[in-house]
């Protein structure tokens, strides 16, 4: 018996939910028997006018809520913003006493008349410039306003000036309005509410500085009649900072390598490896940075310029090294390159003066000379005179014992090595004074070797004098490369801030005017 009371109970469920169900479809709501009603002999492809020679004006309005993406390669400006689009349906009215006090509906748009309203300079693979992106519903009031508010993320076209990458800025446009409707069919005027509030999202690349709305009416090749669309522009700029650190301050501190390699000696040998190295750098982070530049063939980033400028300005670096430790390594052999004259007037005479260039070894001559002073009792003659002094000793040599030629050359070799010549040739002199006596004695025993001590004695002098004058031009050369050293250093300082300041003089002459 007790399946049998269980099948009664579904069976009498089952029959009251009938009832029930009848009984809502004979009785619908007010907004249900609306509804049905309008759609009874609604066509949503007729224009919703009744008399064909008046347009339907449909005032569009738009607010940017984000700017996602600004492709600089592909030219692309990606933005989330809200759509908000406002018509007269003269066909769809009803009066609010009939239906129950009903005075606005929500219909799907597939039901109704819509504008097609649609983003003309769309960058979407598949064209879907606005119809296919609004998935809200219409607002459809009893007096026959429509209003259509839906979210939108639209990738429209932009074209972008990477003049001044990273400190530029750019005007994008977004261009909205009918496709198939002319003017006097479908007439679109722009909203008077601003384009972006208090609800944008801050992007974290770019700042939006001001955005407006344009209505614009335009010729197209289609149609003998004109199209009325509402263009929105938008000025954005790009934030720096990014840039700045990652690509700007790694190059300056690689150029400032450069810097050092003048403060270092021509005899370490380390400036011409340390230039070497500072360029591969350069050009390891040109590599490394290429894919963050914007690819543009029409024109040249400030960025760019900067780095190819600081690349030539390396290189022009590295070849006045060489050039310096040429001039530094001038004249090392045992012959005598003379210098110009007008290097002895502009170079060490104007240029070192400007710059302040002390002529090399000046002050260990300064301090050896007083040296010399102090032990020789100030007897110390230059240059010129210690020749002459081994002149005259080789002359007193004459009709002297041959024996003391191997000791005057012993002594004067040792001399020559560790003291001043003027020192040795002193030292020879007394030492001839004190064996005057035994060369006296000795008189005219051996006469036939006074000439050749006499000549070795010149051709000593004669050395002597040679390497003093290679020793004297290869200091003046060196003094040459010192000047040019500094020169160059303070050169490529003035070089490197005038070619930043020309790089960017528009874009802060642009900023100032901002």
């Amino acid at each position: 018996m007790a399946p049998l009371h269980r099948s009664r109970s579904l069976l009498i469920t089952m029959a009251t939910f009938s009832l029930l169900t009848s009984a809502r479809a004979a009785n619908p709501s007010a907004e249900q028997v609306l509804i049905s009603t309008l759609m009874r002999t609604y066509n949503r492809n007729a224009r919703p006018v009744f008399d064909r020679k008046r347009a339907t004006n449909v005032t569009f309005g738009l607010e940017v809520v984000q700017l996602v993406n600004v492709d600089d390669r592909n030219q692309m400006l990606t933005t989330n913003v809200w759509v908000r689009q406002r018509w007269r349906n003269e066909l769809l009215t009803w009066k609010v006493g009939k239906y129950n006090g009903v005075k606005t509906i929500r219909m799907d748009p597939n039901l109704v008349w819509i504008p097609d309203v649609v983003l003309y300079n769309s960058a979407d693979s598949v064209f879907s410039g606005g119809l296919d992106k609004y998935k809200t519903r219409v607002i459809i009031e009893n007096d026959g306003r429509n209003a259509w508010y839906s979210p939108a993320s639209f990738r429209s076209t932009c074209n972008i000036d990477v003049t001044y990458f990273p400190f530029d800025e750019q005007t994008c446009t977004m261009k909205f309005g009918s496709w198939t409707f002319v003017v006097t069919d479908l007439d679109i005027e722009a909203e008077t509410s601003p384009t972006f509030s208090d609800k944008y999202v801050k992007s974290a690349e770019w700042d939006l500085i001001k955005a407006s709305k344009k209505r614009n009416v335009e010729f197209y090749e289609c149609c003998k009649i004109p199209l009325a669309d509402v263009t929105i522009e938008m000025v954005i700029r790009r934030k720096p900072l990014f840039y700045a650190f990652n690509l700007i301050t790694p190059c300056m501190i690689m150029l400032s390598m450069i810097l050092l390699g003048f403060f270092l000696p021509p005899e370490s040998g380390e400036r011409i490896t340390l230039s070497i190295t500072v360029l591969l750098a350069m050009a390891v982070f040109l590599q490394l940075v290429a894919e963050t530049l914007p690819r543009n063939s029409e024109t040249i980033p400030l960025l760019g310029k900067f780095y190819i400028t600081i690349m030539v300005e390396i290189s022009v670096s590295l070849m006045s090294t060489c050039w310096v430790l040429n001039i530094h390594h001038r004249n090392s052999g045992r012959s005598i390159v003379k210098i110009p004259v007008w290097v002895e007037i502009f170079v060490l005479g104007w240029l070192a003066n400007i710059l302040c260039v002390r002529k090399p070894g000046a002050q260990n001559d300064e301090s050896s000379l007083v040296e010399k002073q102090e032990n020789d009792g100030g007897n110390c003659d230059d240059d010129d005179n210690s020749e002459v002094q081994v002149r005259v000793a080789s002359q007193e040599l004459n009709g002297r014992n041959t024996s003391m030629n191997g000791e005057a050359h012993a002594l004067l070799s040792m001399n020559h090595k560790k003291t001043p010549k003027c020192r040795s040739i002193t030292q020879i002199q007394k030492r001839l004074s004190q064996q005057n006596g035994v060369t006296k004695i000795s008189g005219d025993k051996e006469k036939g070797t006074e000439n050749s001590f006499a000549q070795d004695l010149a051709v000593l002098a004669e050395h002597t004098k040679l390497n003093r004058e290679i020793e004297q031009n290869q200091k003046k050369w060196k003094h040459v490369a010192m000047v040019m050293d500094r020169f160059f250093f303070w050169f490529f300082i003035i070089t490197v801030l005038i070619s930043t300041l020309l790089i960017f003089k528009e874009k802060i002459r642009q900023g100032r005017n901002g």
